[in-house]
């Protein structure tokens, strides 16, 4: 992975840098070293899968995928109006971990700028998939809504396994789960994406 293309403004809004407030020259350089680090160690992978999606008819707010049935009222809303759905789960590996564990033992300053310089990588991999999906859809005469993920709102993170079984993360990224459906790589992402004809009308509450 490329250190310019994970965004150092997210890195910035990570380490806590709001309201246009930025590092000292001493700590921007720091930052610098520290994203080149995560680019070296990262190995960015992806599992993709786009399929139809439908409103479960005998239940409210429950929508059915990939042969998992989701009740939800949060993204019943947010995927409201779309027919189809694109799972995907994405990592930048597990040598970011290990990156992130020997700064944690060495220097604790460092650990704080590498995490955040890997949730930045994993979500440029993101916003890369996401641009795809766009592209994609576009070509189907198609629109793409943002991505919502497992375990925010009310999208139960019990639904980790299912969404990346269906997607055959493991095989394809290397993703495992642990008890409490914690991602291994920790820099990891599964989401959704919907799908929807433009001539239906955005109605995305999410935005």
């Amino acid at each position: 992975m490329k250190a310019e293309e994970i965004n150092k403004q997210e890195v910035y809004r990570y380490l806590g840098y709001r309201g246009g407030a930025r590092p000292d020259e001493e700590t921007a350089k720091r930052i610098d070293g520290c994203i080149a680090r995560i680019a070296d160690a990262a190995q960015p992978r992806k599992a993709v899968k786009r399929m139809p999606l439908t409103v479960c008819p005998d239940e409210k707010d429950t929508l059915l995928f990939g042969g998992m049935r989701v009740k939800s009222r949060n993204l019943s809303h947010h995927l409201a109006g779309c027919t189809e759905i694109v799972v995907f789960a994405a990592t930048v590996g597990i040598g970011v971990d290990r990156l992130i564990k020997r700064a944690s033992i060495s220097g604790m300053a460092d650990a704080a700028i590498l995490q955040a310089a890997g949730a930045a990588a994993v979500e440029a991999v993101c916003d890369q998939i996401d641009d795809e999906i766009c592209r994609t859809a576009a070509g189907d005469g198609l629109k793409a809504r943002h991505r919502f993920s497992p375990g925010y709102g009310d999208f139960a993170l019990s639904h980790q396994p299912e969404v990346l079984s269906m997607v055959d993360a493991a095989k394809l990224t290397g993703i495992t789960l642990t008890d409490g459906y914690l991602m291994v790589p920790s820099k990891s992402v599964t989401a959704v994406i919907g799908l929807y004809c433009e001539d239906t009308g955005d109605t995305d509450a999410g935005q």
